[in-house]
């Protein structure tokens, strides 16, 4: 529950930041543009109204009372000088020429003539258009005209065909700042009404905001958070002694990375997020994550990866996989020890910093070199920076060296049974998946084995021939985004398929890919009833 509040503050925090913004930018805009400049009236003419005493009807009031003996009111206007008479009637405005007593009737010459007598600008009308309302006024959606000026702020102006009446000036500064409204207003019906359904979402979003921010705040006030003398978590102790312990959340409990073992009797009740990245098995058994707990000297700890040291790699051959992932070979200045499925952690220098990032070997445990999958990350949009490690990495020539610390990780072969091995993989996936296949097959009785690998395109498939030729290995490619000979849709809905006509209680599993890929796996893992500790993992610690 607490991981799921956090999660949702972060988000309504971003969604109300995005919102002040928002706010901040439609207020300056309001500042600067003022009042008359968002009227749309720049070149309105502002005249008042005909005196009554300077009407002169033709036709008399006592007729209009004859015709309309229910009617509830009636007054006398003019229109270009023109007596009028509006008579309410029925629940309705009925519009009479007061000369006539005839229904009055706006032609596009009168109206033409009428926009002009409101309009005191540079223009001259560029055309008049016949419409039934407009988007530009919320309020009158009846038949009428707009009469296009051409003018230096392309003004339009509409005329009501029933009563003749100028409803409103438009033009290009009333545009922005009816945007501005409704950025401002948060109604983007054009309404410019705080009373919305949009409006009332923002405010429980915003009274969640806060109350999640105090229950957080009060939790690590509690923790000691706020407490200048307040004990290092075991991750932040580690890291300072440079200790060999994987991180890439920074802390956040969300990649599970840093794993412990506690040796003392008594040890640390679980958190939820240890209850969600560890297994019960690992729970029992002393193991939990190193930012979740304050170090305590009387507690006696053990390293998950206490092996990894770090490692000076020299690139020697770098080959173009797939539109997106290279493969790079390395050799190590020392040998280096490794189990199919673990990863180095490599360090990246950006700028004045290093930055760590995971990359899982793609071969079987081997003496002479290490081969990594990189996906190549660009940009996202323009203005924004490509990935930081695979930019990096992909980048480097033969000979030149990285740093890189390891082995870490445990997603590694079972070893205690003879149940079919099941890999389903995706993307960069391919890496550790194929470790794991290689691992497999060098052993004296290899298990039955079964590959299913999703990409988008045929071009995206890694490693194909090498799967396809082999006969030790049932290999399964799955093309999401387009048609071939082969399965396609998503990976993890050919598994399901598959799964339906076996015995899933002799299957070991292994899932890698990217998380949408992962998230949806699992789910279909679940749902065929295949137990939790029959899967194995690894979510590039992400």
């Amino acid at each position: 529950m607490m991981r799921f509040m956090q999660w949702l503050h972060r988000w309504v925090s971003l969604i109300l930041v995005i919102q002040v913004l928002l706010w901040l930018i439609s207020a300056t805009v309001f500042t600067l543009m003022g009042h008359h400049g968002m009227s749309g009236h720049q070149y309105k003419t502002h005249s008042h109204p005909e005196m009554l005493s300077a009407l002169t009807p033709k036709w008399p009031i006592a007729a209009v009372h004859q015709a309309y003996p229910e009617a509830t009111q009636v007054r006398l206007t003019s229109v270009l000088d023109v007596p009028q008479y509006r008579v309410e009637h029925a629940g309705k405005t009925i519009f009479l020429d007061a000369n006539t007593g005839e229904l009055w009737e706006t032609s596009i010459a009168t109206a033409e003539r009428i926009a002009m007598a409101s309009y005191e600008g540079p223009g001259q009308v560029e055309m008049v258009t016949a419409v039934d309302g407009s988007d530009e006024l919320v309020d009158w959606q009846q038949p009428g005209f707009r009469i296009a000026i051409d003018d230096d702020l392309n003004t339009r102006i509409y005329v009501d065909k029933a009563s003749g009446d100028v409803v409103d000036h438009r033009n290009t500064p009333w545009v922005i700042a009816d945007w501005a409204f409704r950025l401002h207003f948060m109604d983007y019906t054009g309404g410019r009404s705080f009373n919305h359904l949009l409006i009332w979402s923002a405010g429980l979003f915003s009274l969640w905001f806060a109350l999640s921010g105090l229950i957080l705040l009060f939790r690590n006030i509690a923790k000691g958070d706020f407490n200048p003398r307040r004990r290092s978590t075991w991750l932040e102790q580690l890291q300072s002694e440079a200790k060999p312990i994987a991180s890439s959340c920074g802390g956040g409990g969300t990649c599970g990375l840093c794993k412990i073992t506690y040796n003392s009797v008594v040890k640390p009740k679980a958190t939820a997020a240890e209850k969600a990245m560890l297994s019960d098995a690992d729970l029992a058994a002393g193991m939990r994550l190193a930012c979740q707990h304050r170090v305590n000297h009387h507690d006696q700890i053990e390293l998950a990866d206490a092996q990894a040291t770090t490692h000076l790699l020299t690139l020697v051959n770098k080959r173009q996989l797939s539109p997106s992932i290279v493969e790079l070979t390395f050799t190590a200045a020392d040998t280096l020890h490794y189990q199919a499925g673990q990863f180095l952690q490599f360090n990246i220098p950006h700028r004045d910093t290093v930055v760590t990032r995971h990359y899982s070997m793609a071969t079987a445990a081997t003496e002479q070199q290490l081969v990594f999958t990189v996906r190549n990350m660009p940009a996202p949009a323009t203005g924004l920076p490509a990935g930081i490690g695979s930019s990096y990495l992909t980048k480097l020539e033969a000979g030149q060296q990285v740093e890189a610390v390891g082995p870490f990780g445990d997603f590694v072969r079972t070893s205690d049974n003879q149940h079919t091995q099941l890999f389903i993989g995706g993307g960069a996936g391919i890496a550790p998946l194929r470790a794991l296949l290689q691992d497999e097959l060098q052993q004296p009785q290899p298990r039955n084995c079964v590959f299913f690998y999703g990409a988008r395109q045929e071009n995206e498939l890694c490693y194909r021939e090498e799967f396809s030729g082999s006969d030790a290995v049932t290999y399964t490619p799955v093309l999401s985004e387009e048609s071939w000979s082969g399965a396609t849709g998503y990976v993890h809905e050919t598994v399901a398929n598959w799964l339906a006509e076996q015995d899933v209680s002799q299957l070991d599993v292994y899932v890698c890919g990217p998380p949408l890929m992962l998230n949806a796996t699992l789910e279909m893992l679940a749902a065929a009833n295949i137990p939790r500790e029959r899967i194995r993992l690894d979510d590039f610690g992400i």
